[in-house]
């Protein structure tokens, strides 16, 4: 292989016109002389396989070019972190300073640098939640306080305070909503079935179990105030027992209220449970429950789990069966109230009975 022509370093001549100035580049015509001391144009020379063709004047400022090896590619240098790398299509990808770590930043090999980062995140999320915890415990202070002074809450806030026993360290208020766009009230949660409150988002056995507490505790309540009277005088104690009991059962129920010769209080029991729609009663077996307590008086309760407590031609009809029924053994039946979702309906105060 032929080394290349190396040129002088010497600079060029500029071509000077006939007044001596020196010419415009690519001026001069071919067809005139040139002036003295001014380099001929050489015409190049049609390339050949057996020769080279001299590569231009390089200038005088200009670097010398070093020879490439032949066969041998260029080296790629190693891009620098924290430097633009290319992408696909043009442009450069910006990339983070090295300082800033990235989650798929491989582990660090030293075991002591690794164990710095877990604690360093383990520290971190130890704050976060610490920050939250003291963020909910600060409302539930406050809405202790509010319940304390005797300050009427709405039915949320109820469930909310309801709610901090069972789910000690979780935000309430979300839950508390959800009750209540679900069922309506505070009462109407309180007596939901287990199975429909454990379907709540964030509601589990142990909720359902404090709800069914209170629900007893609100049963036993009117129970015992219903048990105190001495001489029942009106239905409102009644209506008011039962209604809590089952203005959101799901399905029919029938109870009886059993009073002695001074209409006081003897005993209130279910005696059948039935469909959505539908209780099978028989009059027979209420007198005869009616003779063992030793009842001359009783009344009848039973729920509409539609929530509507407008009696139904069925159950007039049945009221009647066991009217005819006490009559016989001297036993009156005083009323037929219907708990439905938001009020109690008695047949009596109707006029049906």
């Amino acid at each position: 292989m032929e080394r290349p022509f190396s040129p002088s370093l010497s600079p060029p001549v500029a071509p000077q016109g006939h007044s001596g100035l020196p010419a415009a580049r690519g001026a001069a015509s071919s067809d005139e002389p040139s002036p003295r001391g001014a380099t001929p144009v050489q015409e190049p020379e049609p390339a050949s396989s057996h020769a080279t063709t001299a590569p231009p004047a390089a200038s005088p400022l200009a670097a010398p070019e070093a020879t490439p090896l032949r066969d041998a590619a260029p080296p790629t240098p190693a891009p620098l972190r924290g430097a633009a790398s290319p992408v696909r299509g043009g442009g450069t990808r910006p990339t983070r300073a090295p300082s800033q770590p990235s989650l798929f930043d491989a582990a660090p090999a030293d075991p002591a640098a690794r164990e710095k980062r877990t604690s360093a995140d383990r520290a971190r999320g130890v704050a976060a939640a610490r920050a939250s915890a003291d963020l909910a415990e600060g409302h539930r202070e406050r809405l202790r306080a509010r319940f304390d002074s005797g300050e009427t809450l709405p039915d949320y806030e109820l469930l909310e305070l309801l709610l901090f026993r069972s789910l000690p360290r979780v935000d309430t208020k979300p839950i508390a909503k959800a009750l209540i766009r679900e069922f309506g009230s505070f009462a109407a949660a309180i007596a939901a079935p287990a199975q429909r409150l454990m379907a709540i988002p964030g509601l589990g056995e142990r909720a359902a179990s404090d709800f069914r507490l209170v629900r007893a505790a609100a049963e036993r309540f009117t129970h015992g105030a219903l048990a105190e009277k001495k001489t029942l005088s009106s239905t409102d104690a009644v209506a008011d027992f039962f209604r809590t009991r089952l203005r959101t059962a799901d399905r029919e129920e029938f109870h009886v209220l059993f009073l002695d010769r001074k209409n006081q209080f003897l005993a209130a029991e279910r005696a059948a449970v039935g469909t959505v729609d539908h209780t099978p009663v028989y009059p027979r077996e209420v007198m005869r429950r009616a003779l063992e307590l030793a009842a001359t008086a009783v009344v009848l309760v039973h729920n509409h789990p539609s929530g509507d407590p407008t009696p139904s031609r069925a159950d007039v009809v049945m009221t009647q069966k066991i009217i005819e029924a006490g009559a016989a053994l001297g036993i009156a039946v005083h009323d037929h109230l219907i708990v439905g979702a938001n009020r109690c309906l008695s047949l009596r105060a109707e006029g049906l009975i």
